[in-house]
């Protein structure tokens, strides 16, 4: 797996440009899956909320569950899913 991770930081506060910058490589949780990216999108719901700050609680912030790529790390108690299943959410 790749040793460096970007993400589009909601940065300062609301109404705010996004901010593609380097993020923390994730470790998944017990039931969680790390999935690298192939293809992104930001949604109505993410740019509404960028722009109005409902449900931002710190900043700087992440958005966005719209993905499809490869699972490269999965949980302990995955059992459904392996390393290198494509997927999307």
């Amino acid at each position: 797996m790749s040793s460096s991770n970007s993400a589009a930081w909601i940065t300062e506060s609301k109404g705010k440009p996004l901010k593609v910058d380097s993020a923390p490589m994730p470790e998944p949780g017990p039931n969680d899956v790390v999935v690298k990216n192939h293809a992104v999108a930001i949604n109505p719901v993410d740019w509404k909320i960028q722009d109005s700050g409902y449900f931002v609680t710190k900043y700087p912030n992440v958005l966005g569950t719209d993905v499809a790529g490869e699972i490269v790390q999965v949980g302990s108690e995955v059992k459904d899913f392996k390393k290198g299943d494509r997927v999307l959410a």
